[in-house]
């Protein structure tokens, strides 16, 4: 799965959005939720890039790896969770549908002075 720029924009978006309904100065740290571990070395540079100049520049970003949620839509409509993004179903062995697809990362809040 590949890291978006205007993803991670928007999720920086919505972080200034939050400080800034909070009369808050600067964003000092993002804890982000990552769910594709794979991303996190592409993740952290792109924050700082797109925080440039903003009130999150230079803010600390915490990241909490979490599984992924998966659907069998096979034969059982098992729900699980799994590390592995290509997961199969642990009641009947049948490839998992991971849910939502496209979902890499997720913020999960912010901190602000």
């Amino acid at each position: 799965m590949a890291l978006e720029s205007p993803v991670v924009q928007a999720m920086l978006e919505q972080a200034l959005a939050e400080a800034e309904t909070c009369h808050a100065r600067r964003v000092t740290a993002l804890h982000l939720v990552l769910y594709v571990p794979d991303a996190e070395p592409a993740l952290r540079p792109l924050v700082a890039e797109l925080s440039h100049g903003t009130p999150a520049q230079d803010a600390e970003v915490h990241i909490r790896h979490a599984p992924s949620n998966f659907i069998c839509w096979n034969c059982c409509g098992l729900r699980f969770t799994s590390q592995d993004p290509d997961a199969d179903c642990p009641n009947c062995g049948e490839s998992g549908l991971l849910l939502p697809p496209d979902i890499v990362f997720a913020l999960e809040r912010i901190q602000v002075a």
